[in-house]
């Protein structure tokens, strides 16, 4: 199975499971994943035409603070590793039935628990370890990357030669 594959190459985070499973009349599903130390997290799948795109979550809880977000309510409790990150997507992509060969998650956002770019190196492992070519093999251009603009991570990301699409949240 996908899950086992990544396994076998030493990726970190596959503890994860979906524990409720919620779906919309439009078809979105909003997954909760419990985490190996039973911290839980969530994911949204959302369905367009032109594929199915997760959001994910990058961290437990959130330091950021931003008056429209519930998921820094209880401040940070951790940042999550690039393996969990990607066991959102595995865990999403198997559930709808998609493998290696035909992938059911075809789009993906990082808007989910947390602010990426303040766990800014497992959000790097993560969009390196989605894209691999002999993984699931996402297009780097088909995941953006959502920040309320922490400015030098921001400047740091550019340097990384990522071709993700960068959103920034700016509110008062």
């Amino acid at each position: 199975s996908l899950v086992s594959e990544f396994r076998n190459k030493g990726i970190d985070g596959l503890n994860t499971k979906i524990v409720q499973k919620l779906v919309s009349k439009d078809g979105t599903v909003k997954y909760l994943f419990e985490l190996f130390d039973g911290n839980i997290i969530e994911g949204v799948l959302m369905r367009y035409k032109y594929g199915n795109t997760l959001c994910v979550s990058t961290q437990v809880g959130c330091r950021m603070g931003c008056a429209f977000c519930a998921s820094g309510l209880n401040g940070l409790v951790r940042n999550l590793s690039a393996g969990e990150i990607l066991s959102e997507v595995i865990l999403a992509n198997c559930d709808q039935g998609g493998n290696l060969n035909k992938r059911a998650v075809t789009n993906i956002v990082l808007m989910g628990c947390g602010e990426p770019l303040d766990n800014y190196d497992n959000v790097v492992k993560f969009l390196r370890l989605v894209s691999y070519e002999k993984g699931l093999n996402v297009s780097l251009r088909n995941v953006s990357l959502s920040t309320c603009g922490i400015v030098p991570k921001i400047l740091q990301l550019a340097e990384e030669d990522l071709q993700v699409t960068l959103t920034i949240s700016l509110h008062a």
